[in-house]
């Protein structure tokens, strides 16, 4: 995508209420404290001062947010993260975010 990252405000709004999709053991299962939490990889755009593609990322409750910036256990983490973005994207998709 060269050297600028791609924002969208709509996918970063449409986080608010949304259920978690990461779904850690750490979740609180409450859509009020949803956000979009952007990947903290440098493959998915992530650099010194800079967030990851707004694309690349998941709905995440207060917790799971917290469990997955903390750094937690990488082999589950990194699990927890594809599965939640692929189920982010499926609804950013069928809601008519993104096409």
């Amino acid at each position: 995508m060269g050297s600028k990252n791609y924002r969208n405000k709509s996918i970063l709004k449409h986080a608010r209420g949304q259920a978690c999709t990461f779904q850690s053991p750490w979740c609180n299962n409450n859509p009020e404290t949803t956000v979009f939490c952007h990947l903290d990889e440098h493959f998915a755009g992530k650099g010194r001062g800079l967030k990851a593609h707004d694309f690349a990322g998941f709905f995440g409750c207060s917790g799971c947010h917290r469990y997955y910036e903390g750094g937690h256990g990488h082999d589950i983490r990194d699990f927890l993260a594809l599965r939640a973005v692929i189920r982010t994207l499926e609804i950013l998709f069928s809601d008519g975010i993104i096409s």
